[in-house]
């Protein structure tokens, strides 16, 4: 049971990674980038190149973040520069975007599920059970990374610029601020944010270019649940879906954690359309 709990979370923070990703540009640019969990994943198979090189942890996360943070400008350059203002064109031509890095990553390191190694993990005691190094990083990972978003998102100049152009670009504009590199670094941010949690995420499971597939669903289900913006929601809605997922596999049956998770979706929007922490001014359409 706590092995399942603990379990559980660790996969609910990696869901719950992916949510704070969306927020990134979200909260900052108005965009939700469906290219977030492919960067994430792609940082992921740059830190694999990088230790079959002999690279140093440090330097391996640095390179991962460097190329991320590109690839991500890349994305707001050609997917979303060129976009209609209001149009959600956005909508479509990130998940191109994303299409476009599945097949690139497939191409440089092949399709087959490769193993990340990043460091030694030895498991140890834990109020008597074995608990593996990586499952305690990643349940710590999206409550670090969230706090320092939401501190950066809302207690800077740069974080209230950006809120300011998300919610109005044409009345950010006229007060002289440069919406354009408000974008591209918001992207830039979340391609940085993405190389360091990438590879983390992918020590945690077999490393394949179609992984980001279903971390990109079950992160927007989180991103839904917690309510569009907000950091704390991410989190703790990644916490309940990891939950959910592990206690139905345990009890019922692996295969019906996927069902459980899209029903309690359904039934929380139902009722709760902005989610559990939305602003009152977003909603999911």
């Amino acid at each position: 049971m706590m092995i399942a709990l603990i379990a559980g979370l660790a996969t609910g923070a990696i869901y719950a990674l992916i949510a704070i990703g969306y927020n990134i540009t979200l909260t900052s640019s108005g965009v939700l980038n469906f290219a977030f969990a492919n960067t994430l994943v792609f940082g992921g198979f740059v830190a694999l190149t990088a230790t079959a090189a002999g690279l140093p942890l440090p330097l391996t996360l640095l390179i991962s973040a460097v190329v991320c943070a590109v690839v991500s400008a890349l994305v707001e350059r050609g997917a979303i520069r060129f976009m209609p203002a209001g149009s959600h064109a956005e909508l479509i031509t990130t998940l191109g975007a994303a299409t476009v890095l599945t097949a690139l990553t497939a191409i440089i390191w092949g399709s087959d599920p490769q193993r990340l190694v990043l460091f030694e993990q030895q498991p140890f005691e834990l109020l008597g059970f074995r608990v593996s190094p990586i499952d305690l990083i990643l349940i710590a990972l999206p409550i670090v990374f969230g706090v320092a978003m939401h501190l950066l998102l809302n207690h800077t100049r740069f974080g209230l610029n950006s809120r300011a152009q998300a919610f109005d670009r044409e009345a950010t504009t006229l007060r002289g601020v440069n919406v354009r590199w408000l974008s591209l670094s918001a992207f830039a941010i979340a391609g940085i944010f993405a190389g360091l949690v990438g590879p983390l995420v992918l020590v945690s499971t077999s490393a394949s270019p179609y992984l980001a597939l279903s971390l990109a669903l079950k992160g927007f289900v989180v991103l839904a649940l917690g309510g569009l913006g907000s950091q704390v929601g991410a989190i703790i809605a990644g916490f309940i879906i990891g939950l959910i997922e592990s206690m139905v596999a345990l009890f019922v049956g692996p295969f019906f954690g996927d069902y459980a998770v899209f029903i309690v979706f359904v039934l929380v929007l139902l009722f709760r359309s902005r989610g559990l922490f939305g602003n009152k001014n977003l909603r999911l359409v």
